[in-house]
């Protein structure tokens, strides 16, 4: 009787992944939403949509196209509910999960236990993230989770979570506002779009532009013309193989850049973030209705204006390149943080209040699933549109471009519904688990597996 009790103490002591039973539901749902959120703005890099500044598609704001106006609708909607929010709310989420991961592996087990895992599991992610940029997709954001959980998160998991959140917000909102302005030479932007207004300032009144404004102004004229001429000019409807069309060298030259540019500050910002916000409760759905009521219109009270006012400042100028990267990059963490938080409290409301409850589990399942749906939304869309050119790229109208993501979704939350109600996690899910804790982890769910013989 002795042997078998300390037989099972040493089971119950070996780490092992958090069964389905105790997965927090207010987490799955937010990743769920994240991960189907950040293909609406993905897709336009899938779908090759060229730009006057990041994500203002100029098919949009040229007028182009059969449907202009719903063009124009889906594009404001973008900005107002997903640019921006639905990554940071990820990225929050992912501090949210190392800090729980870390505080149930240190109530179980030594901490060095703890750090041996969990060190190994954002080493295996690097890894992951690095294969998935480099022979998939070069948009990759795994890479920099991971860079920062064995960067930051480690060595901050003990302190308070008001502190976190304050560190955190601060980095992310003024280092990653630094981050923007360098990646994008928003210095130069701005002295090009301010001789620019200065120009066309000069003009209304009647009086003739400096040398420098009609420089500027004729400049903006050519850019324009030679990005609408592009438009206009079909690309070669023929698929690319899969070789030439590997995403190594802009992959390299996209991490290179997010480092290089401070910009890497915003993600370690928000995984800190995530971590405290996390522990006050925010994330879980502990706080009251009431403070997640407030938060969401302080939320969308600050980030709407934001958003709104930089789409009329660059209309009044045509929404010439230099005009929007300020107008609409510069305040940018600062209509994406406070809207994230608010799409975070509208999901965290309805876990709350029990509502929509189809839309929960579907949430949820895709939630737990991310790793999995993350990668396969990257295959999927790549086949569609590089590899196999069955949509073929440079072609489809902004609003088209939703009608693919609904198809993907669909695809992230059939397979996950279906694959739930028999593996206890995603396919990629089991392999990260079982590379984490060096043991094959069971993949079947207990109900479903075959019982062992009586005799």
């Amino acid at each position: 009787m002795q042997d078998a009790t300390e037989g099972s103490r040493a089971r119950a002591a070996q780490p092992a992944p958090v069964p389905q039973r105790d997965r927090l539901a207010a987490l799955d749902v937010l990743r769920g939403a994240a991960l189907l959120g950040i293909l609406v703005i993905n897709i336009q890099l899938f779908a090759g949509s060229p730009s006057v500044a990041f994500n203002v598609p100029l098919r949009v704001i040229s007028s182009s196209g059969e449907q202009p106006e719903l063009n124009l609708v889906v594009m404001a909607i973008q900005w107002l509910l997903f640019e921006g929010k639905m990554r940071a709310l990820f990225s929050m989420l992912f501090g949210a999960s190392a800090l729980l991961l870390l505080q149930r592996l240190e109530q179980r087990h030594d901490a060095g236990m703890a750090a041996a895992i969990f060190h190994r599991r954002n080493l295996w992610l690097l890894l992951i993230g690095a294969l998935h940029g480099t022979l998939i997709w070069s948009g990759d954001v795994l890479l920099f989770y991971a860079s920062g959980a064995l960067l930051v998160l480690y060595p901050l998991r003990h302190l308070p979570g008001r502190r976190l959140v304050a560190i955190g917000l601060s980095v992310a909102l003024v280092g990653g506002t630094f981050g923007i302005s360098q990646a994008m030479n928003i210095p130069a932007s701005w002295a090009t779009a301010q001789l620019e207004a200065d120009g066309r300032g000069a003009l209304a009144r009647g009086a003739l532009p400096t040398a420098a404004q009609l420089v500027a102004l004729h400049a903006a004229e050519a850019a324009r013309s030679a990005q609408l001429k592009a438009l206009a000019t079909p690309m070669p409807e023929q698929p690319r193989s899969y070789v030439s069309s590997l995403p190594a060298a802009a992959y390299r030259e996209f991490v290179t850049s997010i480092f290089a540019s401070g910009w890497i500050l915003e993600t370690l910002g928000l995984l800190i973030a995530g971590m405290g916000l996390f522990r006050t409760g925010f994330l879980t759905g502990q706080l009251t209705s009431a403070t997640y009521a407030k938060v969401a219109l302080a939320g969308y009270g600050i980030a709407w204006p934001i958003v709104l006012g930089g789409l009329v400042q660059a209309s009044h100028y045509d929404f010439s390149s230099s005009v929007t990267t300020v107008a609409m990059m510069l305040p940018y963490e600062f209509q994406a943080i406070p809207g994230c938080l608010a799409n975070a409290s509208i999901l965290l409301l309805l876990v709350r209040q029990g509502a929509l409850m189809p839309l929960q589990r579907c949430l949820a399942a895709v939630g737990r699933m991310a790793l999995t749906n993350y990668l396969f939304t990257s295959i999927l869309c790549r086949t569609l549109f590089a590899w196999t050119y069955l949509l073929p790229v440079d072609t489809l109208e902004h609003y088209q471009m939703m009608l693919v993501v609904i198809g993907v979704w669909t695809f992230n939350i059939v397979f996950s519904l279906l694959w739930l109600r028999v593996f206890e996690f995603g396919p990629l899910e089991w392999a990260w688990r079982s590379l984490t804790y060096w043991k094959r982890q069971p993949i079947v769910l207990a109900r479903m597996r075959p019982r062992a013989p009586l005799c």
